[in-house]
């Protein structure tokens, strides 16, 4: 066949964007084409139900200042080739040991590369001994500790990746000492993650002035370098702004600032910009907006790279991690939370992240276990053995929507990036708390939304199921695991130098993660400030859920809600259903019926029921008929409290007097309603 007789759809006239648009706009029957299908981002701009190679055009012209988006200039990945993404995994359980048996199993299933984070003790510069030990992370104080943590783990062949907080330098000095012992530690790719801007904006402490921090980080990254060619130093880690509640613009802005701040700082400090940029990896959120997710990390390498290109490097790396967003992870309902991270997992391998990391599905209820991990696991590996998605080199690139939705990221995070820079910097940013406020006020619209179910979350606000089985996680005996560490001897190591070479060798000789911090900042002052609040979607829905389930423990019985349907299973199902997810979501379970013809019908079947509550279902007309008569039956019957499903409009008056105490319908706030009516019924 040759292309000659081969003509798709040449009967057709051909089409353009005009003609669509006008088709589009008769099929909504007068309604705003901009309300019903153009959608409205959290960042500020829009994004069209459809585009063609006339925005192609746009999205590859200049954006701001020199930076240009082209797929010719995002690679997905920079040298992962057909091997696909690192899997990474995350590891925080309290006991060494524990960590170490999870560490070689998920090794010898598919997971290419580890993920430690330190305890709450050890990231301060603690021991064992305060309540904070064992607490949100591995209890490693010791070069021993992180031995039984690594026992069998062959570093230069598994990276292992260091989540230390304050503490980040004397953890990256004991993984150091450990390597220093181990054949082929040269070939290593650790990656030490030093970041103290992130770690003063998250967790409110730096133990000394951020000023002197990026010196000694710069200090510091230039004696890793020398030590291990392989690693990188330092990481620009935004994960914690994101999950305080700023938009994917404002996390790239910040991304980009602080990284700045760390390459200017490396270059100040002696070292070459090519090996600076190489020190310099990034680790960033992805949510469940999936496109978003794709055009986040595809406009994180392409304006990395234009801030790169001013300094005078070309080609300089773009390493970046990339972790399902702790602030989609949901207590309730949590087996939604393997597809959410599903999700995340595949938008970071479209959108060309160098190491994944698929929290598992409970990590926002406890410690993960053996099953969990493994889905966490095989959720990357399925993508990558079975999907395939690893073999194809930016998958978006070319994509008119996508193109566009890089750029229009690209373009406010960079005005935004330029605005943080004009007003001083990041750092000055994190230390008079702008960027915080800003985000605060953020979240609290974002609050807003999700309470009104605007932003709705499966499982949490739509369709939740109030009698789903419990997800219990292991609970460690941590008071065993305290007075263990407590009691093993501190070896005395002498003076201890400030320069990194010393703290290994002192680590070596069994100095302490204590001992390295003091002998690190000494009488330094420390810098505090308000951490960023960390915030999931779900956590306002969850406090009426937990309250609501600690009743039925007590009681025996859930709190419940009366449906009084009107009419046939037709002409109330509609509402019904609505009201029975509005419910639920906080946690108050709907007694259902077939629907009743008159207002005794319903007033005995509410009386049978026990509930003190009833909520009226039905359709419009229908109310004009029987709302009145409803009410004041269940009125007459001991109800307490009644609701109608639907907006009043302008019957509310009529219907307040019939005894209808309150209106549910879309817009309505479900956590303020859902909170009223436990207290209504006296649930603690």
């Amino acid at each position: 066949m040759t292309d000659q007789s081969l003509k798709l759809a040449s009967e057709f006239p051909p089409a353009d964007y005009a003609a669509w648009r006008k088709l589009a706009e008769a099929a909504l029957n007068g309604a705003p084409f901009d309300k019903k299908l153009v959608t409205h981002l959290r960042d500020g701009f829009d994004v069209q139900p459809i585009y063609t190679a006339d925005d192609l055009d746009g999205a590859t012209a200049q954006i701001h200042d020199g930076l240009v988006a082209t797929s010719k200039q995002l690679p997905a990945r920079d040298d992962t080739g057909a091997t696909g993404w690192d899997i990474r995994q995350l590891h925080a359980h309290p006991a060494p040991k524990t960590v170490n048996d999870a560490i070689l199993e998920d090794l010898e299933n598919g997971v290419t590369s580890v993920l430690l984070r330190l305890d709450h003790a050890a990231r301060f510069g603690n021991g064992p001994s305060g309540d904070d030990a064992g607490l949100g992370g591995v209890m490693i104080y010791n070069l021993d500790d992180l031995n039984s943590a690594l026992n069998g783990v062959y570093t230069n062949l598994a990276p292992i990746a260091l989540d230390g907080g304050a503490a980040a330098i004397p953890f990256a000095a004991l993984l150091a000492a450990r390597m220093g012992h181990e054949d082929n530690a040269a070939d290593a790719a650790p990656a030490f993650n030093l970041d103290p801007i992130g770690t003063l904006a998250g967790e409110g402490y730096c133990p000394t002035n951020i000023e002197d921090a990026l010196e000694q980080t710069a200090s510091f990254a230039q004696s890793i370098a020398a030590k291990f060619p392989n690693a990188t130093a330092v990481n620009v880690n935004s994960t914690g702004w994101f999950n305080a509640g700023a938009t994917d613009s404002m996390e790239l802005a910040i991304a980009l600032a602080t990284g700045l701040a760390y390459f200017r700082a490396l270059v100040t400090a002696g070292m070459d910009g090519t090996m600076a940029a190489a020190n310099i990896t990034f680790t960033t959120a992805i949510g469940t907006d999936f496109f978003a997710g794709i055009a986040k990390l595809r406009a994180l390498r392409l304006m990395w790279r234009r801030i790169l290109q001013a300094s005078g490097l070309e080609n300089g790396p773009v390493t970046i991690t990339a972790i399902s967003a702790d602030q989609i992870m949901t207590k309730v309902d949590p087996w939604v939370n393997m597809l959410r991270t599903t999700v995340t997992s595949f938008a970071a391998g479209l959108g060309g992240a160098d190491s994944v990391v698929c929290l598992p599905y409970d990590h926002a209820i406890g410690l993960p276990d053996s099953f969990s991990r493994r889905i966490a696991r095989n959720t990357q590996l399925i993508l990558q053995e079975e999907s395939n998605v690893h073999r194809v080199i930016d998958p978006a690139g070319g994509a008119w929507f996508i193109e566009n939705l890089t750029r229009d990221l690209a373009q406010n995070a960079w005005q935004k990036f330029q605005e943080i820079e004009g007003n001083g910097g990041i750092t000055n940013a994190v230390e008079n708390g702008s960027l915080a406020r800003e985000i605060a006020d953020l979240w609290q619209k974002r609050k807003n939304r999700l309470a009104t179910r605007r932003d709705p979350l499966t499982g949490v606000s739509e369709f939740p199921n109030i009698e789903e089985a419990a997800v219990t996680c292991e609970m460690p005996d941590i008071a065993t695991l305290r007075a263990t560490a407590a009691s093993r001897p501190t070896p005395a190591t002498g003076t201890i130098g400030h320069g990194f070479d010393d703290l290994v060798i002192a680590a070596t000789k069994g100095a302490n993660i204590a001992q390295l911090f003091a002998a690190l900042y000494g009488d330094a002052t420390p810098t505090r400030i308000t951490p960023l609040a960390q915030h999931r979607l779900s956590e306002s829905f969850e406090g009426n859920r937990r309250r609501a389930s600690a009743h039925q423990q007590e009681t025996g019985k859930a709190p419940k809600i009366f449906l009084c349907n009107i009419g046939r299973v037709a002409e109330h199902t509609a509402r019904a259903s609505f009201s029975r997810n509005f419910f639920g979501a906080g946690g108050i379970e709907a007694i259902a019926n077939n629907g009743f013809a008159t207002g005794h019908d319903a007033a005995n079947a509410f009386g049978e029921s026990g509930a003190k509550i009833a909520i009226i279902c039905g359709s419009d007309t229908q109310y004009a008929e029987h709302a009145a008569e409803m009410a004041k039956a269940l009125k007459a019957a001991g109800a307490s409290k009644i609701y109608l499903a639907g907006h009043p409009g302008d019957n509310r008056a009529a219907f307040e007097a019939a005894g209808i105490d309150d209106f549910i319908f879309m817009g309505s706030d479900v956590i303020a309603t859902t909170t009223t009516t436990l207290d209504h019924l006296g649930v603690k």
